[in-house]
């Protein structure tokens, strides 16, 4: 009969333990599904409301600046690896249709043209065009090409040559004083830019088509030192609108400063040219933009837009090199994220009105491309939670967890004033603890809860404020969630307690559950 009894009273005791860890660790799982929940919001959200997430292509690259063409509803890019070219063909809605690579003795990171069914490249100082697996050396000594719209441009020394494919010849455009530093064109024109002189004196021309023969037009000259020079020279037409930038590089006493110029004219009036430095403010992140590069200029609907990357936040915690457009608004250039993709993203163009593409970084020799839409296909679908956004929140929220325990350290202040109370106690009235008297718990459990109240005030932070979501961030949410998170606490211990608890234990089980709670709920959003 006795052996019964004592079984009986062993059950239930195991069943109070199972409730005192199998109900925390119910709310723990609740509260770590939150956390990553929120991470998951984080990294589907688009990096501004007019584009989708970051859509990755099997094409690879080395860092060398890749071509993408839209024709009859598909994409053909171009990306530059060392043995060659590797050509992917996309569907309107960005998905994969076919790939091939052209074994082509490219010279690394040299440029190349193609028109989708020529390719122009350098090769050792042989200008080659290369059509259905035949090679043609179209000239030799060359140094630079420049690709337009339906040509390209080419240099010898200081000579320019524009070849024009339709025709299959080559005719001499420009000739310098000296040889050209830089060559550039634009896919929707079929004028160049060029710069010359790396010693004392830099000038920049600009080669205007007009009726099949091209006007040269100094735009601007700069008398340079060893330690600066003006270089990226980059122009875009708009009706009888050319629009120029290029990058100022300094270097003074091991400080290196880059600083962008824009400036814009009538094309009867390239001589007046009013450069003036770009300052990119950035409205998600209230703030300029600094060190900007790879920076390329278009037009849409009549207003200049630069394409550039530069380091910057992609969500609340985790930076990255990224891309972004900006749009110059009266005498202010407003720039807008594109990219979601991590580490360092580079080479920027813009393929159509509604698509922008670049390379991310895999590792320092390997480049991935990525594109960006306004599809409103595209976008949605890119919000779709995959496989890799999950795996990533997950690792993010549990190593917030990690960083947590570090917010949670002032945890230790929270508990003296119970503990010095239940000590005195012990000491002076000993009859009270073993008594175990309801007054004498609450009145350490208030303790508690007091000084946890007005410690935890210095974890409610702007990082806080800014990091955590929106039903964690309200007005007063600074004391009601202490007191939401110790009531949850406190119905846990009663539910969970057995009847052999004494009151030290209730207390301290009280205690290590509020700030065992309070550690996913507020300590990982602290850092």
């Amino acid at each position: 009969m006795n052996t019964n009894v004592k079984t009986k009273k062993k059950k239930k005791r195991n069943q109070s333990n199972y409730r005192s860890l199998l109900l925390p660790f119910a709310v723990v799982l609740i509260l770590i599904a939150a956390v990553i929940w929120n991470n998951v919001r984080q990294e589907t959200k688009l990096p501004d409301p007019d584009w989708s997430r970051s859509i990755s292509t099997p094409a690879q690259s080395i860092s060398a600046e890749p071509t993408v063409i839209k024709r009859d509803d598909q994409y053909y890019a171009y990306t530059h690896q060392k043995d060659g070219l590797q050509v992917t063909t996309l569907d309107e809605k960005l998905n994969l249709v076919s790939e091939k690579k052209e074994d082509l003795a490219l010279d690394e990171r040299a440029n190349y043209w193609t028109n989708g069914k020529q390719i122009a490249f350098i090769s050792s100082g042989e200008l080659i065009l290369y059509e259905d697996g035949k090679q043609t050396v179209i000239d030799k000594d060359v140094d630079l090409l420049a690709d337009a719209k339906d040509r390209f441009a080419y240099s010898k020394g200081n000579e320019v040559f524009v070849y024009m494919p339709e025709d299959g010849k080559s005719q001499s455009i420009f000739t310098a004083k000296e040889k050209l530093s830089e060559l550039s064109g634009h896919p929707a024109s079929q004028s160049f830019i060029l710069t010359v002189g790396e010693k004392v004196e830099m000038e920049a021309f600009y080669l205007k088509e007009a009726d099949g023969k091209y006007n040269a037009q100094s735009i601007t000259r700069y008398s340079k030192t060893p330690t600066d020079k003006i270089y990226n020279f980059r122009f875009a037409e708009a009706d009888d609108q050319v629009h120029f930038m290029y990058t100022f590089y300094s270097s003074k006493q091991g400080t290196k400063t880059f600083k962008t110029f824009y400036g814009a004219a009538p094309t009867d009036q390239l001589t007046a040219i009013d450069f003036s430095n770009v300052k990119l403010y950035s409205s998600e992140l209230g703030y300029e933009i600094e060190n900007p590069s790879y920076q390329q200029l278009n037009v849409e609907n009549n207003k200049p837009i630069i394409l550039f990357a530069a380091k910057g936040p992609i969500s609340t915690k985790k930076e990255a090199g990224n891309i972004y457009k900006a749009t110059l608004n009266g005498d202010k250039w407003e720039a807008a994220r594109i990219s979601t993709t991590s580490d360092f993203s580079v080479y920027p163009l813009q393929v159509d009105e509604k698509t922008i593409a670049w390379l991310k970084a895999e590792s320092v020799s390997d480049y991935r491309l990525y594109l960006a839409s306004k599809d409103s296909e595209i976008k949605s679908a890119s919000e779709k939670m995959g496989k890799q956004d999950l795996y990533t929140a997950t690792f993010d929220a549990f190593t917030a967890f990690v960083v947590s325990f570090i917010a949670m350290t002032n945890a230790f202040i929270w508990v003296v004033p119970s503990v010095l109370f239940l000590g005195i106690l012990y000491f002076v009235r000993i009859d009270v603890i073993e008594d175990e008297k309801p007054w004498a718990k609450w009145t350490a459990i208030g303790l508690f809860m007091i000084t946890q109240l007005y410690v935890i005030q210095s974890l409610f932070n702007n990082t806080f404020y800014t990091l955590a979501p929106k039903y964690l961030t309200f007005t007063g949410s600074s004391f009601i969630i202490p007191l939401i998170v110790s009531a949850i606490a406190l119905w846990v211990m009663q539910v969970a307690r057995d009847k052999d608890w004494g009151l030290f234990a209730q207390v301290s089980y009280f205690i290590g559950l509020t700030v065992l709670f309070e550690l996913f709920v507020v300590g990982t959003y602290v850092y």
